[in-house]
């Protein structure tokens, strides 16, 4: 039996859904026993000649000063030499108990993150994983422009839509009726807070969207994108990620639920090209056979994670303390311009711009009037007023990242926008 053969029969015994929804591609891979595996298996010897970077001898770099000096207190291992390929095992640690300290839990049925270099890569992986022109991809209208692209642009899979919102909600019953009409394998992406919109569930509404998604009856991946997790700003909203109910709701026979993170927000790393995957089940050969299957992937594109920003990260995870009571400071900022933003669009008295409910994240998105084309409005903002915004031709509107403004400059953003508009 080869490697592949063995981690397939291993995967299709313990964790059906997830063997039921890979791709060709994604049955077809296992990590190679090359110089990384080899290195791997020999790092505990005295004498270690495998794997091609420059140290004392000893285990330890040599970096070139003028590197070393910019590098601060960083650990020199970490940031130096080459990241094991599944992250470095503390970083990954303290990432889940991160998460499961934002949810209010000690534990939770789920593997150990896998780190990768940036959300948008283990996004990648995940398409390649699962996704193949049998594959109908799931997403909302609006959503980030990047999941089609992500989801398609290699695979050929299928996309279909639902609207986001019925009146000032999420629309379950529109997410229903397109989950309904999906025989064959699916990947439904779910993102709250979102980006475009900047809009979170209550708890209410999470469970009853846990619910739907769960009795979905066919071969399904769900995946649960956090970038923005923990950015609220309006009570009795949902604070943390939907992953956890749904792990407990969902049949690991039919449906494999994802945790998509990373540093970019959550810890406002944005250069930081680390996030994470972690899978809805605890099996220790099922979590192996499928590390192997990510760790090709990682293997085949860049290498490994990012050595340099998981020794920052490891310096922030281990003071959670500071880190959790520096990011709320900062969560408090945002919260300032999104209130700012609120106050200035309650003020605008024109039919012609009609915003989206948002209340949590970084954006807002500002619907127009039937015959005000949005990407028209997008150039004339910067050429006749100075003004950077987003369009949406899809759904005809405006995204404002009031995230990227300061809380003063806001309502200037929005006049501008309604004096265009206006003209338009």
């Amino acid at each position: 039996m080869s490697e592949v053969e063995r981690i397939n029969a291993i995967l299709a015994a313990r964790t059906p859904a997830l063997f039921a929804c890979l791709s060709p591609l994604g049955k077809s891979l296992a990590f190679p026993k090359g110089i990384p595996f080899q290195a791997n298996e020999a790092k505990a010897t005295k004498l270690n000649g495998t794997i091609g970077q420059v140290t004392d001898g000893a285990g330890s770099p040599l970096p070139l000063p003028v590197l070393k000096g910019a590098s601060g207190t960083l650990d020199a291992k970490m940031a130096f030499l080459y990241s094991p390929q599944s992250g470095h095992p503390e970083v990954r640690k303290l990432w889940l108990a991160r998460q499961l300290a934002l949810a209010g839990r000690t534990a939770g049925a789920c593997t150990l993150p896998y780190a990768t270099h940036g959300l948008t890569h283990s996004l990648s992986i995940v398409s390649e994983l699962f996704t193949d022109p049998e594959t109908t991809v799931v997403i909302p209208t609006p959503t980030w422009e990047n999941y089609e692209f992500l989801f398609t642009a290699r695979s050929g899979a299928k996309v279909a839509t639902w609207p986001f919102f019925k009146g000032e909600t999420f629309d379950l019953d529109a997410l229903g009726a397109t989950l309904d009409g999906i025989t064959g394998k699916a990947v439904l992406v779910l993102n709250f807070p979102s980006n475009p919109t900047g809009w979170s569930p209550t708890p209410a509404e999470a469970a009853a969207i846990v619910k739907r998604v769960a009795a979905h009856p066919h071969p399904m991946v769900v995946i649960v994108d956090d970038a923005y997790q923990g950015v609220i700003h309006e009570e009795g909203r949902l604070d943390h990620s939907l992953f956890w109910m749904l792990s407990e709701a969902i049949d690991p026979a039919r449906t494999l639920a994802l945790k998509i993170d990373g540093a970019t927000k959550e810890l406002l790393f944005f250069s930081s090209r680390v996030g994470f995957i972690t899978a809805s089940f605890q099996d220790a050969e099922a979590e192996a056979a499928f590390t192997s299957k990510v760790d090709a992937l990682v293997r085949a594109t860049v290498g490994g994670p990012a050595g340099p920003s998981q020794a920052m990260m490891l310096a922030a995870l281990r003071d959670h303390a500071r880190t959790t009571a520096e990011f709320a400071a900062l969560r408090g900022q945002l919260s300032q311009r999104w209130q700012a933003l609120k106050d200035a669009l309650a003020q605008v008295k024109s039919d012609k711009l009609q915003p989206f409910p948002f209340n949590s994240a970084y954006f807002a998105l500002i619907g127009l009037a039937p015959g005000v084309d949005a990407d028209v409005v997008r150039k004339r903002l910067i050429t006749e007023r100075s003004v950077g915004v987003i369009a949406l031709p899809e759904v005809n509107a405006i995204r404002i990242a009031y995230c990227s403004t300061t809380a003063e400059d806001v309502a200037a953003i929005v006049r501008h926008l309604a004096e265009v508009v206006e003209s338009a």
